[in-house]
């Protein structure tokens, strides 16, 4: 008995696996989207930008952070949902993935960009590629896709390289002389700016509080999940931080700002190597991010239609099980953003201001679940007290609302009215699906009732 405790023992993940799993999860092709227009926003400052956006992002995610440190919820995100928001919350979270259509556009997009870097030729047809790369990668996932799989670490791996290699090759070639804050290009949009820069930067931050699905597999969760996220935040601060110092240190900001990491990379490799950290690197992970959005999206969705968030008619399948009108649906989704010019700075804002939304009432609620659960919280690692607890969580809200109110005031009028229409939408249906009958309550009563049992026995 002693020795099957100990083997399962050794199964667990501890804080390094976990701290892996977040840095996997959170460097990856966000930094390939996102580094030219942060460097729009603000020039020379991207480095700085980057580590407040990690800190930002660290905050705006805290509900997360904070329930792992007091629970033992083997559920993961869902069990904390289930444990923290009211029926409408969930509902709309639900809701929300429908929207993840906007991803696939930005990441084919993005391919597309890094692409004509080494093969301009094929500029005037981007718009087009970009719909035959979303095409090709739906049809893996009609034939199920398992062989991707397979290549999945392979190309992670390849960007982690890939960015290494950026690294080591391009800080000997940083022009550090130029140190003058004002005719050196640092903060050139000014403080308005620099916020700008660190809330279109949130979107590469994102990723580090991943390890929480993981909780039934970690050792200590309560311990180490806290620790594997403030540490992965960390190391992900750092690594950002040297991309951001290369990418603005070689070039003339107004030449790299708006633009791929692909500007610089060729400035700084041999014509073969840049190639090939183009296609193997940028490409290929914004490939995998595209291909795992795609394949990891139909679980989640197929469960909103079951519950009856959405309509049922939405999970017809085929007679291989595959669910077409639901893949048709976010085919859609993810084709017309390209068509109707919607740039990748708005692209970004669609998605990022309704999870920070959600984010800033999660952060809220979070005052009520701690004063239901004393006993937890007292036993929580990251338990403080009453006036510390009260100026963290302000401060989370502050960060949601920085992101949000930021990338709001960044997009065009007309796309500012669809994001608002979007969060209407949202809250407007699930309510509408909840008064309507169409949902079964009683499943959510007991998700919420399994997700309290854990919270119970975890303390």
């Amino acid at each position: 008995m002693a020795e099957t405790l100990k083997t399962e023992n050794r199964k667990k993940l501890g804080v390094a696996e976990l701290m892996c799993y977040g840095i996997g999860n959170c460097v990856g092709s966000g930094i390939f989207v996102s580094m030219g227009s942060g460097i729009g926003f603000t020039g020379r400052s991207i480095p700085l930008a980057l580590i407040a956006a990690c800190a930002v992002v660290l905050f705006a995610y805290a509900y997360k952070t904070i329930m792992a440190g007091m629970f033992i919820l083997p559920g993961g995100n869902y069990s904390q949902q289930a444990l923290l928001q009211p029926p409408l919350l969930v509902g709309v979270s639900a809701i929300s993935t429908v929207f993840t259509g906007l991803a696939f556009a930005m990441y084919a997009l993005s391919i597309v960009e890094y692409a004509s870097t080494v093969f301009p030729q094929i500029t005037p047809y981007g718009k087009w590629i970009a719909v035959a790369i979303i095409t090709a990668f739906f049809i893996t996932t009609f034939f199920g896709g398992k062989f991707m799989g397979k290549f999945n670490l392979i190309l992670v791996a390849v960007l982690i390289v890939s960015l290494f290699v950026y690294v080591i090759v391009g800080l000997p070639q940083v022009d550090f002389t130029t140190a003058n804050p004002v005719s050196g290009g640092y903060f050139k949009g000014g403080a308005t700016g620099f916020i700008m820069a660190v809330a279109m930067m949130s979107f590469a931050c994102q990723g580090a509080t991943m390890p929480i699905a993981m909780t039934a597999d970690a050792k200590d969760p309560k311990r180490s999940l806290p620790k594997a996220i403030l540490l992965a935040s960390f190391v992900v601060m750092i690594i950002y931080c040297l991309i951001g110092i290369v990418s603005v240190g070689i070039l003339p900001v107004e030449q790299v700002a708006d633009k791929s990491l692909g500007v610089v990379a060729k400035e700084i490799f041999p014509y073969g190597v840049f190639v090939v950290f183009i296609i193997g690197g940028a490409c290929f992970a914004i490939a995998t991010s595209l291909y795992g959005a795609i394949a990891s999206v139909q679980h989640p969705l197929m469960a909103t239609i079951e519950d009856g968030w959405l309509p049922a008619f939405l999970g017809k399948k085929n007679k291989k099980g595959y669910p077409w009108v639901m893949m048709l649906v976010l085919y859609v989704i993810a084709i017309v953003p390209i068509f109707v010019n919607v740039g990748l700075q708005d692209l970004i804002s669609l998605m990022m201001i309704p999870v920070m939304v959600l984010n800033l009432i999660n952060n809220v609620l979070m005052f009520k679940l701690v004063k239901k659960y004393p006993q937890a919280w007292n036993k929580s690692f990251f338990h403080m007290p009453k006036w510390a607890f009260t100026v963290t969580m302000a401060l989370a809200i502050i960060c949601d609302l920085l992101i949000s109110v930021a990338l709001f005031t960044t997009m065009k009028a007309g796309d500012q009215y669809m994001i608002i229409i979007m969060l209407a939408v949202l809250f407007g249906y699930s309510f509408y699906r909840i008064k309507s009958g169409k949902v079964n309550l009683s499943d959510l009563e007991r998700a919420r009732a399994d997700a309290e049992e854990d919270a119970e026995k975890s303390v």
